[in-house]
């Protein structure tokens, strides 16, 4: 597919307002520039960064610039195109910075007089800039155009850099700053100097009279793995000087890639939906203007579900078949509906539309709203994700992981009492942390599903609590958590962040892991409400349960005290979802194409207690990817002791705890998707 660049101007100005071009130097304020050298590695680097915080925060109009390195460290953004300017800007001790390329590297506690002493010293020319950034090709093109402000002599250069914030990396800290950390933020961190550390020249040594325009193309792609709506473009004009930090910055400028000239969102504002194989399906769409341009959008939907069904979508033109390309004009902070129909002509399945708009001014400004419906027979497993945000699609990535079961996912918005449910051999429901867990009619239409005798998997974090505590906003929902889900509510947190299976358990056994941080960890605390229920996962060393399975003469249940998108490897996710659908559908047959490794084995540790070595004997059914790891009793990984492919067969692999205190440690064997865990115990 080709896409054509559409090239759009942005005038920058600085800090004050221009009324034209000719304006004198002492109209156009300066922005200084500040250029650091940093490293992920640097124990006091996080004390420069409070610094530079400081000075943005007292002069917006600064620019501040970190250059990662050395080269060939341990830094992970120290390898960016133009990082020999580490070594022409004579940096040596971290953190040191370069002010306007005044002089040499200065240490942090001189920054910020530096920049003030900085600030009112005019600028000799203005910089603009024409660009389009294309966000699907990563194709950057414009044009900088660099107006002198006064008569010029001497030999002047433009770097253009590519800044990138909010990146996530561990951190070395000191105590005498804010410090590091495993998740630390690192912002305007060069991702590359896009024409060269030493820049371009601009007027070749000529005289270059004020008012005088020189203009500099640019193309460049931006690397995948950068992030575009989090970076800018910085462009410099310095003079060339008798040293690069003897070469004076003229002036600069600070853009963000990606343009706000040309801005389109486009959302649903009608529910996910179920309905039978021979109702058409209504959706409807808004697509806003929200640049600051008049826009022209090329609206094309695109259906991926079963064969034979069709779809039509209508705009103020008209109505067009899915496949036929539309185009509708929207002014600034206008809107317009697209209404959209699908149509499964008889046939069973699950569908999802993506209604597509392209800017035809500014390609790389696209986006699409998301409908999906699901019939109310052919499909096995029903998706229910109650949040909306996403956690329901971990549920179905395990699922194609483990099964070529059919499913389909919907919100539960599309979720009413009114439908027929009982059709779907298993409901998935995930609460997440949803706040209130449900509605009426939510639990009304679950009700109706068990009685006709459907099985459940629902998994969410807080679902008691919100129903028993007194700010709980589901209160009326006491009597199906007792009586349905069979489930007694204890407190709404649990003792550790670590939830061990029971042995033999069909759904649980050999399990072992860590509850991930996907946000606030809350898990509940619960208990079976009747012989019906069985504890299936509870705290590691402590009794205290937290998710239970029921089996009566009507249907089965699964309920987790945690969101599913909380157990902590894809692998226990995998594990707990295969055998889920395995118990919930004893005699149906749903998940049969499930290879549920029943003769992995891992066996306890001989001797035990043992000091200080001891052996480990493991089985494989099956070729695969084997890994046994050691963790404490926090979760912290110890060491590795097997991470290779095995075949069939029965292995032992023995542990030296040479270097390890007394107490006790978990090890954990990972084959395929077969995952167990027991517990050893050092003594000393």
């Amino acid at each position: 597919m080709k896409y054509k660049i559409i090239l759009f101007t942005i005038l920058t100005f600085g800090f004050l307002v221009l009324t034209g071009i000719g304006n004198t130097n002492a109209q156009t304020q300066r922005n200084p520039v500040l250029e650091e050298c940093t490293g992920t590695w640097c124990q006091w680097c996080p004390c420069g960064h409070e610094i530079m915080a400081q000075i943005k925060a007292n002069m917006p109009n600064a620019i501040l610039i970190g250059y990662h390195g050395p080269p060939g460290s341990s830094d992970p953004w120290d390898d960016f195109s133009g990082n020999e300017i580490i070594g022409l800007m004579t940096f040596s001790g971290y953190p040191t910075a370069v002010i306007d390329r005044t002089g040499p590297p200065i240490s942090r506690g001189a920054w910020a007089s530096t920049m003030n002493n900085r600030y009112n010293v005019p600028a000799t020319v203005s910089i603009d800039i024409d660009k389009s950034f294309n966000k699907i090709t990563g194709e950057l093109t414009g044009t900088v155009h660099v107006t002198a402000l006064e008569d010029l002599t001497g030999s002047f250069k433009m770097t253009i850099i590519l800044l990138e914030d909010g990146l996530l990396h561990s951190q070395t800290g000191n105590s005498s700053c804010t410090g590091g950390g495993s998740e630390y933020v690192h912002n305007h961190v060069v991702r590359a100097i896009i024409n060269g550390a030493q820049g371009e020249e601009l007027n070749g040594g000529n005289p270059w009279n004020t008012s005088e325009v020189i203009s500099k193309d640019v193309q460049y792609i931006v690397p995948v793995e950068v992030v575009p709506d989090s970076c800018h473009l910085v462009v410099i004009v310095n003079k060339v000087g008798g040293s690069f930090n003897a070469s004076e910055i003229q002036q600069a400028e600070e853009w963000t890639l990606v343009s706000p000239d040309y801005v389109g969102t486009m959302t649903s504002t009608s529910p996910d939906a179920i309905a039978d194989n021979n109702t058409p399906v209504q959706f409807s769409t808004t697509l806003k203007n929200e640049g600051l341009l008049d826009d022209v959008y090329y609206i094309n939907p695109v259906l991926d579900g079963p064969a034979g069904w069709t779809g039509e979508y209508t705009t103020v033109n008209g109505t067009s078949s899915f496949g036929d390309m539309d185009s509708v004009m929207v002014a600034v902070g206008d809107s317009t509906t697209i209404d959209v129909t699908i149509n499964p002509n008889g046939t069973d399945g699950f569908g999802e539309t993506q209604v597509v708009f392209t800017s035809k001014n500014d390609p790389g400004v696209t986006g699409f709203a998301l409908l999906r419906n699901v019939t109310t027979t052919g499909v096995e497993i029903l998706v229910v994700d109650d949040t909306g945000e996403g956690f329901g699609d971990v549920v179905t990535t395990s699922l194609d992981n483990i099964s070529q079961t059919s499913y389909g996912i919907v919100s539960s918005a599309a979720v009413n009492s009114t439908i027929d449910l009982s059709n779907y051999v298993i409901i998935s429901w995930s609460v997440g942390e949803s706040f209130p867990v449900f509605n009426q009619e939510e639990v009304t239409s679950l009700q109706n599903y068990l009685d006709a005798g459907g099985s459940l998997f629902i998994s969410g974090q807080d679902i008691g609590s919100d129903i028993f505590e007194p700010t709980g906003q589901s209160q009326f929902a006491q009597s199906f958590y007792n009586n349905y889900l069979h489930a007694s509510y204890v407190a709404n947190a649990g003792p550790s962040f670590l939830l061990k299976g029971y042995d033999g358990d069909p759904i649980s056994n050999g399990l072992l892991f860590v509850i991930a941080d996907v946000y606030d960890r809350s898990a509940d605390v619960i208990s079976p409400f009747d012989a019906d229920a069985t504890p299936i996962f509870d705290f590691l060393n402590n009794p205290e349960v937290n998710s239970i399975r029921v089996s009566t003469e009507t249907n089965r249940i699964i309920y987790m005290g945690i969101g599913f998108e909380q157990v902590g490897t894809a692998a226990a996710q995998d594990s707990i979802l295969a055998r889920a659908i395995r118990w919930l559908t004893p005699a149906v047959g749903v998940g049969n194409e499930i290879a549920e490794p029943l003769s992995f084995a891992l066996n306890q540790n001989y001797p035990n207690p043992f000091n200080p070595s001891t052996r480990i004997t493991y089985s494989v059914r099956e070729e695969s990817p084997v890994s046994i790891k050691v963790f404490d009793m926090i979760g912290q990984e110890v060491i590795t002791l097997v991470d290779e492919v095995k075949k069939a067969g029965t292995y032992s692999v023995n542990f030296s705890a040479d270097k390890l205190s007394s107490g006790v440690y978990i090890y954990q064997l990972k084959a395929g998707s077969f995952i167990s865990a027991k517990k050893m115990s050092i003594l000393k």
